[in-house]
């Protein structure tokens, strides 16, 4: 196992940690808001980003794993078009289990003996 990150995993880690620290925010903050719906967006935007370069993440092509990116993208388009139809709940539950499945994905990420936390700590 290379201990170097590629530029597939650069992206994708550029991405998901202020894609978490912002998801927070959005999560915590009032609803609705101007302030909700710009950061709500770039939010989006950092997942999107997040998930596309999880497909580059790969060491013996594709795998179960690789699901998750595809459900993440399926449940935040889904809450985009809840929310232009005012099914707040509906887009609540949407975006706060991509939230939250993309805070499990990471720790998971971190377990010993992970690529990443090879990585990022030199353990194995």
């Amino acid at each position: 196992m290379a201990e170097t990150l590629t530029w597939a995993g650069g992206v994708h880690l550029s991405a998901v940690i202020p894609a978490l620290v912002l998801g927070c925010y959005v999560l915590l903050r009032r609803k609705g808001t101007r302030g909700h719906k710009v950061a709500g967006w770039l939010w989006v935007l950092l997942m999107l980003t997040v998930d596309v370069s999880a497909f580059f993440l790969q060491r013996e092509g594709y795998s179960w794993i690789h699901l998750f990116a595809v459900i993440n993208i399926t449940s935040i388009l889904a809450g985009i078009v809840f929310i232009r139809n005012k099914k707040r709940i509906a887009h609540a539950a949407c975006l706060v289990g991509a939230y939250l499945g993309t805070a499990a994905a990471g720790l998971g990420a971190l377990a010993p003996g992970r690529y990443l936390n090879v990585v990022l700590f030199g353990a194995s």
